[in-house]
């Protein structure tokens, strides 16, 4: 899978999301529900300064009182500030169902290693080169200070989803942005996108069968679009993986999470936390 910072384009003032130009990381819950009891108060939207102005782009969950886990895709090129501008100063993160204040500032950010590592994609919608190893999209979020009212989410343990039949079990997604495309995708000269801005929630299943990937990613059926990325996929409340991949620029087919219980994940996280 290819970063935000290889090949992105800002979309749209309505959303200003960071998508790929081909088969792209997940964004917002299509299909969803809004959450506007704060259920998923630990669910937060990471936010980017573009001048004077701030945008969401990509989801995460806090998982500590200052600890934010989201995708590598969504904040490698935000690790130190580069050529581009872009650093740690340029990220916030709301926990506001709706994206507003108060917000988090960021101390410093932590990406797995291996995802620095990985080869370029090969063609459109290639599983088989985007998600294959070392592609670990997993990222830790440090932030200034505690985020206060906000209870942390467990986050599995190696092996968690072992215990359990996919067949049976039901997940939940959550992020914030896309809701769904009315006309065209994300390559169409004039798409139209709903987006709400608005925390989303929907259950979902687990698909087995052609899984390509059963170790470090789950297949699950259609929810997560642009602006979903890294965001959580819960089970009974605990993080099992995080949302990245989309093969449908209308979000219309299903989506790939990685799972933090697999060894790369689980391996990370207890180094780093």
């Amino acid at each position: 899978m290819r970063s935000i910072r290889d090949a992105t384009t800002l979309v749209g003032a309505a959303v200003a999301v960071f998508v790929l130009l081909v088969a792209g990381p997940a964004g917002a819950v299509i299909g969803g529900t809004d959450d506007t009891e704060n259920v998923y108060e630990n669910a937060g939207v990471l936010q980017l300064q573009v001048g004077s102005d701030w945008f969401d782009f990509c989801s995460g969950t806090l998982i500590r009182a200052d600890v934010v886990l989201t995708a590598a895709h969504c904040t490698d090129f935000l690790v130190e500030e580069g050529s581009d501008g872009f650093g740690p100063g340029d990220l916030r993160i709301s926990f506001d169902p709706e994206g507003d204040a108060p917000y988090a500032t960021v101390d410093h950010i932590v990406v797995h290693p291996d995802w620095f590592t990985r080869p370029p994609g090969r063609g459109v919608n290639s599983k088989h080169s985007y998600l294959a190893p070392p592609a670990e999209d997993i990222a830790l979020v440090f932030l200034d200070g505690d985020v206060a009212g906000v209870t942390p989410a467990p986050v599995a343990d190696a092996d968690y989803l072992a215990g359990l039949d996919l067949t049976r079990e039901t997940f939940t997604v959550v992020g914030y942005g896309t809701d769904r495309f009315v006309t065209g995708g994300t390559l169409s000269n004039h798409p139209v996108v709903i987006v709400d801005g608005i925390r989303s929630f929907r259950d979902v299943s687990v698909i087995t069968e052609h899984d390509a990937f059963p170790d470090r990613f789950l297949k699950i059926t259609q929810s997560t679009c642009f602006g979903d990325s890294g965001g959580p996929l819960f089970h009974d409340g605990t993080v099992v993986a995080i949302n990245v991949w989309t093969f449908s620029i209308r979000c219309s087919g299903p989506n790939f999470s990685y799972r933090v219980d697999s060894r790369a994940a689980a391996t990370f996280l207890e180094a780093n936390l």
